[in-house]
C-alpha cells in the first residue's frame, strides 16, 4: 500500500497554501524575493531561503552586485561584511528588515 504525501490541516486549509514565515523572522515574501535575486546572479538557478552564497558559487563581485541591487530596490545599504556573514537569502532578508527598522 503506497501512501501519498502527508498534509497538515489547520482550520480546513492546507499548511502549504498558507504563507510561511522565513526561519530568519523576515517576511516570507521578502525571503522569496531575495532568493529570486540571488538566482539571477548565480547561474539563473533556483535558490532556496537557506542556500549558502558561497556554496552556490558566489564570489565577491557577485556579492557587490547583489548589495547594489538591494540598495536600489529596497532602499537600504548593506555592508559587505554583513552580507557575507548573513550567508543565505533568509539572513540577507533579515538584514534588510533590520535596516528598514532603523530608518
Amino acid at each position: 500500500m503506497e501512501l501519498g504525501p502527508q498534509v497538515d490541516r489547520r482550520d480546513g486549509q492546507d499548511e502549504a497554501s498558507e504563507p510561511q514565515a522565513a526561519t530568519s523572522g523576515a517576511p516570507a515574501a521578502l525571503v522569496q524575493e531575495i532568493s529570486a535575486l540571488w538566482g539571477e546572479y548565480l547561474n539563473g538557478g533556483v535558490v532556496s531561503a537557506d542556500d549558502d552564497f558561497f556554496e552556490l558559487g558566489g564570489y565577491s563581485l557577485i556579492g557587490i552586485k547583489i548589495i547594489d541591487r538591494v540598495a536600489q530596490e529596497y532602499g537600504v545599504q548593506l555592508s559587505v561584511r554583513g552580507f557575507y556573514l548573513a550567508q543565505t537569502p533568509a539572513g540577507v532578508a533579515e538584514l534588510i528588515e533590520r535596516e528598514r527598522a532603523r530608518t
